[in-house]
Parts: structure tokens; C-alpha cells; sequence
């Protein structure tokens, strides 16, 4: 062979070789190709075995099985990381977790990182759900595929408990991570930078997060996002608990009476799935009557919109010869307590139709007794409405960021009939209320970003309660009393600041318009940290159905995980490429705020 020829094939060898190096050495495809695989091929199987944990609380679970389900989910999450991590040549995944016992209760949460910038960027979401509810048909920790009609068309949804709140967005933020790792493995941009996913363990009851960044100032990002919302929050309202008594007199009632009415057990933010009464008579024969009549009387009566969408009642005559008649309505609609408006807009909150029949009823087919007076008082004070219509003066307020139809809300969730651990009290109703501006006690000064007025400041609700039930026209001889708290204030932030300028600015590279700024009900974990934006997954602010946040069937959009998937993406990418040019010397504006069990 000539030297030529010889020349020849060794120059063929080496472009070979060099061809396999680079094959071997790039990526066969971009983070965000590898995102969008993860969605299409791998999402419904992981986000199957998060929903099948029952990482609810209270109920019918103990804390000790809420916590060994959640380890199943940290443990699944450390074995990704493993599998992950063998193809990475540089950059690899680091699990974290951060555990702190207060007051005698243990706040737990961890999460993955990845750079060793000082700069950090954090993604938030959570592992806990809110409980159950129960439904025939309703199987709530087995995922399934459904078409439901979403912005106008059939869209393919993944349904069960937890799948948008919040273990569905919690694993695209999760994979959102694993994307931007494989994309900027080896290059140096990550060294100016630390990405993170965190997994809060108890935010639906009480919150881990406000506790970690309190107790780790270093470790506070420079810029957060809290995965668990809509795309975007710039308010939140405040947040009061109040529960009213009503203390056991000594008379007792003839003729036909309500002996109980309750609503299951569960946390105050999530409407009841139904509200139950029992009645009950020292005369069979009117009992009877009164059964036969109840039906007729619920679907004639007048509420106080002839609009309003009264609950499904079922009537159960099963026990008449026990001297027992039950009333159950059932709940439909939205069920999150911060959307009492949403859920009376599509549905109906099964407590309020009860309460408001059967106050009624009094003087008539009832006789008075606690049971009758507290719903008398529900219904004289809201009647079915949820913004304060029927006593504006005390309680309705809006104002120019909760405006108009946004403003204070009032759902009432709870009814407890001899509660329990207070035996002179008859009934117990608990209500959730996010508030407006006008019913804090500071002002807001129009340009001040956080928590108005700042941590610890009250609402004025003491003094309007206290001005209700001096209005009250009760009844001689019932003793009403209440007790109220505030939660926390309002949040405020600026359209215009920086975190919630960078976040609209990776929306608007991935959907060409800037992000909605919205003024919410629901409490966050990005509460009182002004550098904490909470935002996505959904890109609408209804919470009922198709989606049925807190509620029986609950699903999550697959489209609006997918689009959240590319802005999330978009948004860490963005922050290591900048990540040289950013400041991370400025931290942020921050109180932390500590949210009641079962408030967000």
C-alpha cells in the first residue's frame, strides 16, 4: 500500500475516534428534552407510588404511620438520586435533610442540591396531603388517567389524592432539577450557584418550612419559588381562626328536636364532605310526620338567594323505630377553605345548607334547643353567603389588591356536637377566614413588600366578633361566646420587585406574556420571606372542579405540569447563567412566619 493510501486510513481512524469521543462525551439529548421524556414516559408510575403513601394527617391515621409513609417517599427520592448520579461525571445530586424539635413537635424537611455556589435558588413544594375524604367511586390513593374538560377541551388528567397538591409538582420540580444537573454537568457555571428542591413534610397543618429558614439564616435562598399554587401569587390574604361556643343549658326540649349535627372530622381549612343531624322526638308519631314532610320542606325552602344551589340531602328512615331520624347533605364544588366563593359559585357546602334548613324549621316542625340556636346564629350571620353580605358594616371588605368580589371570605367548616374534652359545651363551630386589608389593625403603606404591619400584628376581628354578638338576637337562656386568632397578616408583594420580576420574565421566555399577578386566599410557604414567590403549577386560580383542590377527586392537569415544567426550567437556567452577574449578598426582607396547625 502507498504511503498515501496508509496516510489515508489513519487520518479515517482518527475521525472515527474522535467521533465515538464526542458521542460518548455529549449528551445524547438537553436537559429539557430530557424533562419532556420524563413527563410523557415516567411521570404517572412515580407520581402512582408518591399518591399510594398516605401522608395525610389526623382522621384515621396516626402521626407515626404519616411519618413512616413520608420516609417511603424520602427513601424513593434518595434511590433516584443514586440512579441519577452514575451518569453524572461532575456535578452530582446531594440529598439533605433537616429535622428540629419545638415546643415538643418535630419539624422535618429535606431535599436534593446540586452547585456550590453561594448563590442559592431553591424550588419548594410538599409531601403531605390533606386527608381523604370519602365518596363511593372515590379510590383516592390509586392514580388514574381521565379526560376532563379543562379551558374549554378535553385534557388528560392524573386524579388522586395529592396529585397538584402537591406530590404531582413536587416531582416535576424534583425532575425539573435532575434536568438542569445533566444539562450543566462539568461546567463551571454551576460552581457559582446552588440549586435545590425542598420537600416540606407538614405543610398542610403546620408548616416546616418557616422553622428551617429561621433556624438555617445561611441556607435562606436568594431566590425561592413555592411550587404550590398558580402561576402568580403577588398577595395573599390574612388568615383568622375563630370558634364559637355555645355552653349546655339544663332544659330539655320536647317534641321533635335535633339531638346532634356534625360534620366528620378534619382540619378547618377543607369544607366538610357532608353534614349529618340526627333527629330525635318523645313522640313517635311526630317523628314520622316530621320525616315525611323533610324532603319537601328542604326543596321548598327559601334561602336567602333564590340562586343559591342547595345541597343533595338524603333522608335516612332506617332507625323511626329507634326513635331516630338522620339528615345527611353531601358537599360539591371546591372544598378548599380559602375558596368558600368558589365552592358557592359551582357547588355548595353541605354545612351551611343544613344549618340554614333546619334554623328554619324552629318554632315550627323543631323545637329550640344549643343545636338549633348555634345554626340560627350561622344563618343569621351569613346566611349562605361568604363575604360578609349580610352584615356588611362588620364584615365585608375589599380593597385595591383584594378587590371587589376577592374580598374577605368566610367558610364555615366545622360543627361539633358535645365536643370533645368540654362537657359544658353543647356545640362548637369553627370557621375559616381569609381577610382583606380593611380588617387589619396597620394600614398598608402602598410600597412595602411582606407581611403588613409585620409578624404579630392582629387583625381587628376581636372587636368585630365582639360587635356581632352583641347584635345577636338570642334567645334567653343560651350563652353564645367566641374565642379568635389571627394566623398571620396579609402578604404583599410588589409586581414590580425583583423575585417576582424573574420569575414573570421565565414565564413570559416560555408563553410570551407576562405572568398574572393574583391576590389569593391560600396560605403559603413563602409567607413572610419577600425573596419566596409562590407560583404554579396551575394557570388558573379556580380551585373546584375539573380540579377539585382539598376535595374529593382531585386532579392534576397534565398540560399545566408540563408547562410548569419549561418556566421552572426556564427559571434555573436562566439563574446559572446569570449566576456570575447576581448579587447574593443582599438578603431578604424576612419574618419568619410561623403558620397554625391546619391553616394554609
Amino acid at each position: 500500500m502507498s504511503r498515501f493510501g496508509i496516510r489515508l486510513i489513519f487520518v479515517a481512524l482518527l475521525g472515527f475516534m474522535w467521533t465515538c469521543t464526542q458521542t460518548e462525551e455529549e449528551p445524547s439529548e438537553t436537559g429539557r428534552e430530557q424533562l419532556h421524556r420524563y413527563i410523557d414516559e415516567q411521570l404517572f408510575d412515580d407520581l402512582s407510588t408518591f399518591v399510594a403513601a398516605r401522608t395525610y394527617r389526623g382522621v384515621d391515621q396516626t402521626e407515626a404511620e404519616t411519618v413512616a409513609n413520608l420516609q417511603k417517599i424520602q427513601e424513593e427520592v434518595r434511590l433516584q438520586v443514586e440512579q441519577f448520579n452514575e451518569k453524572q461525571k461532575v456535578h452530582k445530586l446531594v440529598p439533605f435533610e433537616w429535622k428540629k424539635t419545638i415546643n415538643g413537635r418535630e419539624y422535618w424537611l429535606f431535599g436534593v442540591r446540586v452547585g456550590s455556589g453561594s448563590r442559592r435558588v431553591a424550588l419548594s413544594s410538599h409531601l403531605d396531603t390533606v386527608p381523604p375524604g370519602t365518596l363511593e367511586g372515590w379510590e383516592p390513593f390509586k392514580l388514574v388517567k381521565e379526560q376532563r374538560t379543562y379551558f374549554g377541551r378535553e385534557q388528560e388528567f392524573y386524579v388522586g389524592r395529592g396529585s397538584i397538591d402537591d406530590k404531582g409538582p413536587a416531582l416535576i420540580a424534583f425532575n425539573v432539577l435532575k434536568a438542569v444537573a445533566r444539562q450543566y454537568d462539568g461546567d463551571s457555571k454551576l460552581n457559582g450557584v446552588t440549586l435545590e428542591v425542598l420537600f416540606d413534610t407538614s405543610e398542610e397543618t403546620d408548616m416546616a418550612m418557616p422553622y428551617y429558614l429561621e433556624d438555617k439564616p445561611e441556607e435562606n435562598p436568594d431566590l425561592g419559588v413555592i411550587f404550590d399554587a398558580m402561576w402568580c401569587i403577588r398577595a395573599e390574604k390574612g388568615g383568622e381562626r375563630p370558634v364559637f361556643t355555645l355552653k349546655r343549658g339544663s332544659a330539655k326540649p320536647t317534641g321533635v328536636w335535633i339531638e346532634s349535627l356534625d360534620t366528620p372530622k378534619g382540619p378547618a381549612n377543607q369544607i366538610p364532605e357532608s353534614a349529618t343531624a340526627v333527629i330525635r322526638s318523645d313522640s313517635p308519631e311526630a317523628l314520622k310526620s316530621f320525616a315525611q314532610q323533610v324532603a319537601s320542606l328542604y326543596q321548598s325552602h327559601g334561602f336567602d338567594d333564590p340562586a343559591y344551589r342547595r345541597a343533595e340531602l338524603s333522608v335516612d328512615t332506617s332507625g323511626l323505630a329507634d326513635n331516630r331520624l338522620v339528615l345527611t347533605t353531601k358537599v360539591s364544588g371546591a372544598q378548599h377553605g380559602s375558596a368558600p366563593d368558589e365552592n358557592r359559585e359551582e357547588g355548595t357546602n353541605p354545612l351551611i345548607s343544613l344549618t340554614n334548613f333546619l334554623s328554619a324549621q324552629v318554632g315550627t316542625h323543631l323545637a329550640r334547643n344549643e343545636i338549633s340556636e348555634m345554626s340560627r346564629f350561622i344563618t343569621w350571620s351569613w346566611g349562605t353567603q361568604v363575604f360578609g353580605e349580610h352584615h356588611p358594616d362588620l364584615l365585608r371588605r375589599n380593597d385595591e389588591v383584594f378587590k371587589e368580589g376577592n374580598g374577605t371570605t368566610y367558610a364555615v367548616t366545622r360543627f361539633y356536637t358535645n365536643p370533645e374534652g368540654a362537657p359544658d359545651i353543647a356545640a362548637r363551630v369553627e370557621i375559616d377566614i381569609r381577610y382583606a386589608l380593611g380588617h387589619h389593625s396597620v394600614a398598608w403603606d402602598g410600597k412595602t413588600e411582606g407581611l403588613v404591619g409585620g409578624k404579630g400584628t392582629q387583625s381587628v376581628f376581636q372587636d368585630t366578633f365582639t360587635k356581632l354578638l352583641g347584635q345577636f338576637p338570642a334567645e334567653a337562656g343560651y350563652t353564645l361566646e367566641f374565642q379568635t386568632r389571627t394566623v398571620f397578616p396579609p402578604d404583599v408583594r410588589l409586581p414590580e420587585g425583583n423575585a417576582f420580576q424573574r420569575v414573570s420574565h421565565a414565564f413570559e421566555q416560555v408563553l410570551g406574556e407576562q405572568c398574572p399577578r393574583w391576590a389569593i386566599g391560600g396560605g403559603t410557604d413563602a409567607k413572610g420571606n419577600t425573596n419566596l414567590i409562590a407560583a404554579g403549577a396551575l394557570f388558573t386560580d379556580k380551585m373546584g372542579p375539573p380540579i377539585n383542590y382539598h376535595g374529593i377527586n382531585e386532579g392534576a392537569p397534565v398540560e399545566d405540569l408540563r408547562k410548569s415544567a419549561d418556566i421552572l426550567y426556564t427559571l434555573l437556567t436562566d439563574e446559572v447563567e446569570n449566576a456570575g452577574k447576581a448579587s447574593s449578598t443582599v438578603r431578604p426582607l424576612f419574618t419568619p412566619m410561623h403558620i397554625a396547625p391546619d391553616f394554609h
